[in-house]
C-alpha cells in the first residue's frame, strides 16, 4: 500500500496551483527585456553558449526550490496526517469503519506503569485516530461476548461503553469476522475500513476451523472492504497465571476437608526458583501458601485445606499478587454434595457396549459415586434423562422423538458422545449424520494426522503434558456427513476421528470409530479413550449438581439477572455477568445452588498465531497488520505538518545559495 497521506485542513489544497507562480514569473521576466544585437558582445555570447547546459540546469534547480517551497508552505497549512509508511486513510473516508474487538481475558495484560491493558490501548488509539480524522463515517462495534454488530453515535463514547470493558472469557475471531460479512450483506455498507483489535492467540483465531475458507470468499466478493489489524501479539515476561480444578469435599471421621488441584504457569524464559504467595478465601476465611516454582508450570494434586464438619456447600477463590495481567490472578471455585456420575450406553453391541461401560464406569476420583448402565435401542424409553451426566449412543441416529430428548438432553448442559452403528441410516442430528464405514489394509492402518490440544476432550494434561493420540491408529471408520462442526481429531486424509458440533449448551461429539481391536487401537492406548470419556462425563455432571464450574461466556452459563454475588469479590453489572469472573448463588439456604466463572484455560496456555499462518487464513484479502505495544504511547496517526515546513526551509536555503554568483554578479555591474 502506499503512502498518502491525509489532511485536516483539505480546503488548503486548492492553493496548490500557486506552485505554478516561480514558472509564471520566470516567463514574465523573459519578456520585459528587447533583444539588441551587438557586434562587440559577439565573442562573449559565444563563450555564454559554452557554458548554457549549466546555466539553465542552474535556473530549473532554483525553479523547482521556488515550487518546492511554496507547496511545503501549502502543504503544512492544509495540517497533514500519517503514520509512518501506513496511509490510514488513503483514499478518503470510508462509508463505514466496523472495529472487532478481542474482550478477552489475556487481553487484559497491562503496563504496570500505566495501568493500561492491550485491550483499553487499541480502544484508545482507535478513538484518537476517529477523532483526528474527523470525517463523517458510521461507525459500528462488534465485541466477543455478544457478538452482535452495535451501531456507535460518536468515537467519543467508545471507551466508557460497556461492550469495551474487559472480561474473562475468550474469543471467537471467525464468528466476529461472519458477523461483520452478515452486516456489510445486509446493509449493503459500500466503503468499509474493518479495524481488528486482537492478540493474535491461537485458540481466538482458529486457524486450522473450517470457517476461514468460506469468509475469504465473503469478502472477497465485496468491492472497497479493507482490513487493519491492530495487534498486540506480545506476551508479557514473568506474568503467573492460577487455575484450580477437581474441587471437592472430603469427610474423615469427625473432621472435613477440601480437596482441589492447583496449577501455576509463569511466562519467562528464565527457570529460576520463585516464591510465589497464594491466598485462599473459603467461604470468608482467607489463608494463605507460598509455593516455589522451579520451572515455567508448578502443579499440586490434592491440595487439602481444612474446614468446617458442618459445611456441606462453600465457595471460594484463589489469589496471586498482582503482575501484568490481573485477570489471571484470581480463580474462583464452588463446592457441593458431588451427584452420581451416571452414563448411560445404548448399543445392540455387547463386546462394543462393555468397552464403553468400563472406560465410563471406572472412578476418577475415589471420592465420586461412578455408574454406568447400559440399555438396548428397544429401551431407549427407559433412559432416566434427569439422572444422566452423560449418553454413549453407539446406535443408529433415532427419528423425531428420541432425537429432541437428545437435543433437550445437551440443551441441559449434559453430554452426548455418538458413535457409529454397524448400519447408518440417513437421519441428522445437531446438522451432521453418519455416512459409509470405510476398510483400510490391516496392514497399514490408518494414523492420526493432527488433534486439538488446547482445548476439549483431547487438550493436554493439568501438568501441561500432552495426551498420546497420535499412537493411535484405525482400520475401520464411518465417515460424517455436515458442514457445521468442529475437527478435534481427524486421520490422515482429513477424515474427522473426533468432532464437536455447535450447541447453545452442554456437549455433543461424533467419534467415527469404536474401541473393538478390529477397528481402532483405542483399547491396547487405553488411556486417551478413558480420559476423553471421563472429561465428557465431568462436564455432563457439573449440571446436575447444586454446583457447578463454567468458563465465563460460554452458552451454558444462560441468564444471571436473577443470581446474586456469593463473593464479596464479584461485583458487576447485570448485563456483563455472564462475562465476568465471579461465584453466584440462588435459592433457599437448604437448596441453594452455586456457579463459579472464570476464564477458560486456553488464555494461559494458548502461543500466538504466526505471521505465516495469518496469511494463510487471511489469503487474498486488502489488510495491513500494525504490530502494536501497550508500552508505546505514540497515536496511530500524527500530524506531520512540521516535516513540510522542514522541506520548504531547506528548499529555500538551496535557492538561495544556488542564485549568489548571479547576485554578486548583478551587484558588481551595478557598482560598474
Amino acid at each position: 500500500m502506499s503512502w498518502i497521506p491525509t489532511f485536516l485542513q483539505s480546503s488548503m489544497l486548492f492553493a496548490l496551483p500557486l506552485i505554478a507562480l516561480p514558472i509564471l514569473i520566470h516567463l514574465i521576466n523573459q519578456h520585459r527585456h528587447r533583444t539588441m544585437h551587438w557586434g562587440a558582445m559577439m565573442f562573449l555570447l559565444q563563450a555564454k553558449r559554452m557554458t548554457k547546459g549549466m546555466a539553465k540546469l542552474k535556473h530549473f534547480l532554483i525553479l523547482l526550490m521556488r515550487m518546492l517551497a511554496i507547496a511545503g508552505l501549502i502543504f503544512a497549512i492544509a495540517r497533514p496526517l500519517a503514520s509512518g509508511w501506513l496511509a490510514l486513510t488513503a483514499g478518503g473516508a470510508p462509508d463505514t469503519t466496523v472495529i472487532i474487538l478481542d474482550r478477552s481475558a489475556s487481553m487484559e495484560s497491562q503496563n504496570l506503569q500505566t495501568g493500561e491493558s492491550k485491550r483499553s490501548t487499541a480502544v484508545r488509539k482507535l478513538t484518537e485516530l476517529l477523532k483526528s480524522v474527523g470525517r463523517t463515517t458510521k461507525l459500528v462495534l462488534i465485541e466477543n461476548t455478544k457478538n452482535k454488530a452495535e451501531e456507535v453515535p460518536s468515537p467519543d463514547v467508545l471507551p466508557d461503553l460497556p461492550l469495551t470493558e474487559g472480561s474473562a472469557t475468550s474469543s471467537d475471531l471467525p464468528s466476529m469476522m461472519q458477523t461483520a460479512l452478515d452486516y456489510i450483506n445486509a446493509n449493503e455498507t459500500g466503503r468499509t475500513d474493518i479495524w481488528v483489535c486482537s492478540d493474535l492467540r491461537e485458540n481466538d483465531w482458529d486457524a486450522s476451523g473450517g470457517r476461514w475458507e468460506g469468509l475469504r470468499s465473503g469478502f472477497s466478493e465485496k468491492d472497497g472492504v479493507r482490513f487493519y489489524l491492530l495487534t498486540y501479539p506480545e506476551i508479557a515476561t514473568g506474568n503467573v497465571s492460577v487455575t484450580v480444578a477437581n474441587v471437592h469435599r472430603r469427610q474423615i471421621g469427625n473432621e472435613a476437608e477440601l480437596v482441589m488441584d492447583l496449577k501455576l504457569r509463569r511466562d519467562s524464559e528464565s527457570s529460576d526458583p520463585v516464591n510465589i504467595p497464594l491466598q485462599f478465601v473459603i467461604n470468608g476465611a482467607r489463608s494463605e501458601l507460598t509455593v516455589e516454582m522451579t520451572d515455567k508450570e508448578y502443579e499440586r494434586l490434592g491440595h487439602t485445606i481444612p474446614i468446617d464438619a458442618q459445611v456441606r456447600t462453600g465457595h471460594g477463590r484463589v489469589e496471586l499478587s498482582n503482575d501484568t495481567n490481573p485477570q489471571d490472578n484470581v480463580y474462583h471455585f464452588v463446592f457441593a454434595e458431588p451427584p452420581v456420575h451416571k452414563t448411560v450406553i445404548v448399543s445392540d453391541d455387547k463386546e462394543a457396549a462393555k468397552l464403553l461401560q468400563l472406560a465410563a464406569g471406572t472412578p476418577a476420583v475415589s471420592t465420586i459415586a461412578f455408574k454406568a448402565d447400559v440399555l438396548p435401542t428397544s429401551r431407549i424409553d427407559e433412559i432416566p434423562w434427569n439422572e444422566t451426566a452423560m449418553l454413549l449412543w453407539h446406535a443408529p441416529i433415532p427419528d423425531e422423538l428420541a432425537a429432541t430428548q437428545l437435543q433437550n438432553f445437551v440443551k441441559d448442559g449434559r453430554t452426548v458422545i455418538f458413535f457409529p452403528p454397524a448400519t447408518t441410516n440417513a437421519n441428522s442430528i445437531f446438522g451432521a449424520s453418519w455416512g459409509t464405514w470405510e476398510q483400510s489394509d490391516s496392514k497399514n492402518p490408518i494414523n492420526i494426522a493432527s488433534w486439538n490440544n488446547q482445548a476439549d476432550l483431547l487438550s493436554n494434561t493439568q501438568s501441561g503434558g500432552a495426551l498420546p493420540v497420535g499412537e493411535l491408529q484405525a482400520f475401520k471408520y464411518c465417515s460424517l456427513e455436515g458442514e457445521d462442526f468442529s475437527r478435534l481429531a481427524q486421520l490422515d486424509g482429513g477424515v474427522p476421528l473426533l468432532a464437536r458440533v455447535p450447541t447453545n449448551s452442554g456437549g455433543a461429539y461424533f467419534f467415527s470409530t469404536l474401541p473393538q481391536t478390529s477397528h481402532s487401537t483405542l483399547s491396547s492406548n487405553a488411556i486417551v479413550f478413558y480420559i476423553m470419556l471421563q472429561r465428557g462425563l465431568a462436564a455432563g455432571a457439573g449440571s446436575l449438581g447444586k454446583a457447578r464450574q463454567l468458563d465465563a461466556g460460554s452458552a451454558a452459563v444462560g441468564d444471571l439477572s436473577k443470581w446474586q454475588p456469593a463473593d464479596e469479590a464479584t461485583d458487576v453489572i447485570i448485563s456483563n455477568r455472564p462475562y465476568q469472573r465471579g461465584t453466584w448463588k440462588m435459592g433457599a439456604a437448604d437448596d441453594e445452588r452455586l456457579l463459579a466463572l472464570n476464564r477458560p484455560i486456553e488464555e494461559d496456555t494458548a502461543g500466538v498465531i504466526s505471521d505465516d499462518k495469518l496469511k494463510e487464513v487471511l489469503g487474498t484479502l486488502d489488510y495491513t497488520k500494525i504490530s502494536d505495544d501497550v508500552s508505546d504511547s505514540s497515536s496511530l496517526v500524527n500530524e506531520i505538518w512540521r516535516m513540510f515546513l522542514i522541506i520548504m526551509i531547506i528548499a529555500l536555503i538551496i535557492e538561495a545559495v544556488l542564485c549568489l554568483p548571479e547576485r554578486r554578479l548583478v551587484a558588481e555591474k551595478e557598482a560598474a
